[in-house]
């Protein structure tokens, strides 16, 4: 896979953090508000996805905001009956996550290794509501390869339909809720998250946001902005949706990609050219797995109860 220097790129967050990188934080879809009927509904991507070869999203409801960003719920460990949610490091910590519509107290984390990727475990508090029993989001057993369809999630959103596209700012306000928007992986890259002396070199992947009519642009092709970072990149492989990048930054693009040339390294505006940089989930997975555990319920039995529920209906 291509690489790109560390030079080249830059993190997408409010406040720039120890490298001076501009943290990641929200979904802009080339000519949409983030508003209506288009990317910032399940109805409007299951809508989407209807007209495709790709399955149906099942994982609206395990976007979640973590802090003034975004984070992905993973599932639950039967054996101690604890939440995980995944986001970027460099988020805020937050105290408390909302899953599904119940509010569950933060009651550990863990920083996987010295990548962009934290964990936070939820519920067990005294006031803390029952586990949702959402599906697990599934971690990726293979590294995932140029060209792979993709659909990113964040909070973000544009304030003009016309380029470039000024960030909105989501905060902590949940109505602000969840966009969605379409990419293919462009590559992989190494990145140096620490210094020159002390070099910290991670593995992301990166997509970018083609312009109407450009080689490889899907139908809602998508940029990260202000509040997308800790959001999902989920990777369409054999008929099944795999959570394989957190966002985490975004680059400004080279001059020949960009809309007009800029050459400023500014991330905000957006425009068609630039890239968003995700945090390679497959290449921490079995870290991931060592913290959480087994994860429930399993996809297929949320299929099972749901079966019983309807059965159970019909029988009443």
């Amino acid at each position: 896979m291509k690489t790109i220097h560390f030079s080249a790129i830059m993190p997408l967050v409010t406040v720039a953090w120890a490298l001076g990188f501009q943290e990641a934080h929200a979904v802009i879809v080339g000519g949409t508000l983030g508003t209506g009927n288009n990317n910032s509904t399940e109805a409007g991507l299951t809508s989407f996805l209807s007209t495709t070869a790709y399955t149906s999203f099942p994982y609206w409801n395990n976007m979640v905001r973590v802090a003034d960003a975004s984070g992905v719920y993973l599932g639950y460990n039967a054996s101690t009956m604890r939440g995980w949610v995944m986001s970027a490091n460099h988020v805020t910590t937050p105290t408390s996550i909302t899953v599904a519509g119940y509010t569950y107290s933060v009651t550990g984390s863990a920083r996987i290794g010295v990548s962009d990727i934290k964990l936070y475990q939820i519920g067990g508090g005294v006031s803390d509501p029952a586990l949702p029993t959402l599906s697990t989001a599934p971690l990726p057993e293979v590294y995932a390869s140029t060209g792979e369809f993709l659909v990113m999630l964040g909070r973000g959103f544009t304030t003009t339909t016309a380029q470039p596209y000024p960030w909105g700012t989501p905060g902590t306000n949940d109505a602000n809720g969840i966009r969605w928007a379409t990419n293919t992986v462009e590559g992989g890259m190494y990145v140096n998250d620490g210094t020159v002396a002390v070099p910290n070199i991670q593995h992301y992947l990166y997509t970018d946001f083609d312009g109407p009519g450009g080689t490889g642009v899907t139908a809602y092709d998508g940029q990260a902005s202000l509040g997308d970072s800790g959001g999902g990149m989920f990777i369409y492989r054999d008929g099944q949706w795999f959570l394989s990048g957190i966002a985490c930054f975004v680059d400004d693009g080279p001059d020949f990609l960009e809309i007009s040339a800029t050459g400023d390294n500014i991330e905000n505006p957006s425009q068609t050219g630039d890239f968003t940089g995700f945090a390679d989930v497959r290449s921490y997975a079995g870290v991931i797995t060592g913290v959480t555990g087994t994860l429930v319920p399993e996809p297929s039995v949320c299929s099972l109860l749901a079966l019983a529920l309807m059965a159970w209906r019909r029988r009443r």
